[in-house]
C-alpha cells in the first residue's frame, strides 16, 4: 500500500512538473493579416516568394532602400545566392510586380 501510495504522488509530481514545463515554451506571436496589393503577376509572386517568406519580411528588406533596380536586386540575390527555385521568366514578372507596387520612391 506505502509503495502504491509513493508511486501515485510521483506520477503526479511527474504531471505537474509536465505542465509547467508546456507554458515555459509557450510563445505567442502576433498574426498579421498581410493584404497583397492587386496587380498583374501577384500569383506568380505569391507561388514563388510566399512558400519561403511572409509578405512583412519581403517588404522588410525594402526599407530605406529605393532606385529602379532595387527588385531586380533582391529577386536575383535570392536565386543566385540562396538558390531560390525560380525560372528567368517568373523572376522577371515578378520584379515587375514589385516595381508596380511596391517601390520606395
Amino acid at each position: 500500500m506505502k509503495k502504491l501510495l509513493i508511486l501515485s504522488l510521483t506520477a503526479l509530481s511527474i504531471s505537474f512538473v509536465k505542465a509547467e514545463e508546456k507554458d515555459i515554451y509557450k510563445i505567442d506571436l502576433p498574426y498579421y493579416n498581410w493584404q497583397m496589393k492587386e496587380g498583374k503577376y501577384k500569383d506568380v509572386f505569391e507561388q514563388n516568394c510566399l512558400m519561403c517568406h511572409s509578405p512583412g519580411y519581403i517588404f522588410g528588406q525594402a526599407k530605406g532602400k529605393s532606385g529602379k533596380d532595387m527588385w531586380r536586386t533582391v529577386v536575383y540575390q535570392m536565386i543566385d545566392e540562396f538558390k531560390a527555385p525560380i525560372s528567368k521568366e517568373n523572376a522577371e514578372k515578378i520584379i515587375q510586380y514589385l516595381n508596380e507596387n511596391y517601390t520606395n520612391k
